[in-house]
């Protein structure tokens, strides 16, 4: 009898222990990116139970039962529900791969997507490891904003126009004067400037660029055939130095204008390439797991790109706690980008939140309950036998 009462024990234990990883299950239902598990039981057989072995029909030894052990826990990887944020750096990936993140020297691999950037500007998740991304060479690293917080400025190199230029050549001759186009120096800073059109005839106009103080600063010929500018000959590219400032060219971009004997739309400067110099306003992480940096002065920077992390089966992964996994002895891993090489794809402003099955955690929770209680019942009963027999033989 007395091996009954182990055999109970081994219930009560391994059952204990399933009732542990359920409670633990329960508690993170909420704990983005957490996977749940499941206890593993395997009933233990003793081949020669008790003193003399026994045998079955066959003369093999009989195999008679010796309780429950377990074999450990096992990870339940399916992915959780995909949560909104709101967050621009969140990130969610649907389909395969782990993000790679280090805490301290250690590489872990999760599916937890809540980033941001901590005060060193460093993109860290909720337990505060560093998320890392990879250059073209496959090294790791971590992403970060350094160097990325100001927008240097980019003096004007283009300015593009549109409108029409009228093929009537007045007597005395009146030349189309066309004012408030900026040219934007090294440093950002605006320099006004005009521009005329003489009308020599036969498509062809003179062009003379005069500045604020109204001193020429460049001057130059465009033509046009059948109405369109010739090309070659529809544009204006000059030294431009404004005071106290290195000279950089200047192209002025005529080719969308049109010659027409009346011209009824302005001429007009369409675009320029040049901008002041900006501070970093806000952050993002795009589907393919680029950083994009946005700027005051409407400019915008690539920074790194995540890496993603492939294992060749699940079992290349063992928990190690803030709902990552590190890499099990042995086990190799491959690193890409999301959406290539059989990776799943990247869904900014989300996260992928707890796969925990509340409806089966609860059936978990009962049938730990009543195996506990089974084994307790087994224990009772082999103790009051166990009475019995010394109550036998106190009688005699």
């Amino acid at each position: 009898m007395f091996d009954v009462i182990h055999i109970g024990t081994s219930g009560l234990l391994n059952h204990a222990k399933g009732l542990r990883v359920v409670g633990n299950n329960l508690a993170n239902v909420n704990t983005p990116g957490f996977k749940s598990s499941q206890l593993q039981f395997a009933n233990v057989f003793d081949q020669n139970a008790g003193s003399s072995p026994q045998f079955d029909r066959s003369g093999n030894p009989a195999q008679t039962g010796s309780g429950l052990a377990s074999l450990g826990s096992q990870v339940n990887f399916r992915a959780g529900l995909s949560q909104g944020t709101g967050n621009p750096l969140d990130l969610a990936i649907d389909g395969n791969g782990f993000f790679a993140v280090k805490r301290g020297e250690a590489l872990l691999y999760t599916r937890s997507g809540d980033f941001g950037f901590n005060d060193q500007g460093i993109l860290v998740n909720a337990a505060g490891d560093h998320v890392q991304g990879m250059d073209a060479g496959g090294r790791l690293s971590d992403i970060t904003l350094a160097g990325m917080a100001r927008n240097p400025a980019k003096a004007t190199a283009v300015v593009k126009f549109a409108g029409e230029l009228s093929t009537t050549v007045a007597t005395p001759p009146i030349d189309t004067s066309v004012a408030g186009i900026t040219i934007l120096d090294a440093n950002g800073a605006d320099h006004p400037v005009t521009l005329s059109f003489h009308n020599d005839g036969a498509g062809a106009y003179n062009i003379t660029v005069k500045d604020a103080a109204n001193a020429t600063v460049a001057t130059g010929l465009i033509r046009f055939a059948a109405g369109a500018p010739v090309a070659g000959e529809d544009a204006l590219t000059f030294s431009y130095a404004p005071a106290g400032m290195a000279a950089s060219d200047v192209k002025l971009d005529f080719s969308a204008l049109v010659n027409l004997p009346s011209s009824a739309v302005p001429i007009r400067a369409l675009s320029g390439d040049g901008y002041a110099a900006g501070v970093k306003t806000d952050q993002s992480i795009g589907a393919d797991g680029v950083l994009t940096v946005q700027y005051s002065n409407g400019q915008s920077a690539t920074g790194a790109r995540l890496a993603l992390a492939d294992f060749v089966t699940e079992a290349s992964l063992a928990e190690a706690g803030g709902s990552a996994f590190r890499l099990a002895e042995g086990a190799t891993v491959n690193y890409g980008y999301a959406g290539t090489g059989g990776l799943g794809k990247l869904t900014p402003g989300r996260r992928e939140g707890s796969n925990v099955d509340l409806a089966e955690e609860f059936g978990n929770l009962i049938l730990m309950q009543r195996g506990y209680q089974a084994s307790s019942h087994v224990i009772s009963t082999a103790n009051d036998m166990i009475q019995q027999l010394f109550e036998m033989k106190g009688n005699r």
